[in-house]
């Protein structure tokens, strides 16, 4: 991994097909913990292995970092990686009216599906570009059981040393805890995915 951290911005909504009318930011959430527990920009950057200069984009929503360094920088502040999936959205959620997720990544879009009254499992959309990944690196989340479904394109997805090439109407069903990746393998096409995770990653 390089000491970047795999910059990369999220696409913004307008040039996203699936905008949202809402984004959580996690950026101001990150530098909030990390001031409440009088930590540095350069201790926090040392401990999750990437650059300071890039930590600090990442706490002005200017940068997005793989999933992996994201995940690493939830455990390093002490924050459940599952409020990165909170959703505060009414019980019938409109297509329009989706929340844009920062899940970190490269070219990736995430909306969240579930309503506020989900506890067991998250539900997301996904729109990865072409060449859009989740990072160079493997990463596991804490819970059961991922579903990935692909609605449009293919979708290499990474379990250790396993590797998975899904196609539109493909899915699949693994172990979250398990080091995983995954990516769009296309040059020119969109990947778009529904995801579904039980229970809500903690």
């Amino acid at each position: 991994m390089t000491k970047s951290g795999l910059a990369s911005p999220n696409l913004p909504p307008s040039a996203n097909p699936m905008a949202a009318t809402t984004s959580h930011q996690i950026g101001p959430m990150l530098r909030q913990r990390r001031k409440e527990l009088n930590l540095t920009l350069a201790q926090v950057a040392e401990r999750v292995g990437i650059a300071q200069g890039f930590l600090s984009e990442i706490e002005r929503d200017q940068a997005s970092p793989s999933v992996a360094t994201l995940i690493r920088l939830c455990d390093t502040l002490g924050i459940s990686v599952g409020s990165l999936f909170a959703s505060s959205q009414p019980l019938l959620v409109r297509a329009g009216a989706r929340e844009q997720m920062r899940y970190g990544g490269q070219a990736i879009t995430y909306e969240l599906l579930t309503s506020r009254t989900a506890h067991q499992m998250a539900s997301i959309m996904s729109q990865l570009q072409p060449g859009g990944m989740s990072g160079p690196e493997q990463h596991t989340l804490n819970a059961e059981e991922e579903f990935v479904l692909v609605l449009q394109g293919e979708m290499v997805m990474e379990i250790g040393a396993q590797e998975y090439h899904l196609f539109e109407g493909d899915a699949l069903t693994f172990d979250p805890r398990q080091k995983h990746r995954y990516l769009n393998p296309s040059k020119t096409a969109l990947c778009r995915t529904l995801c579904v995770i039980t229970p809500q990653p903690r």
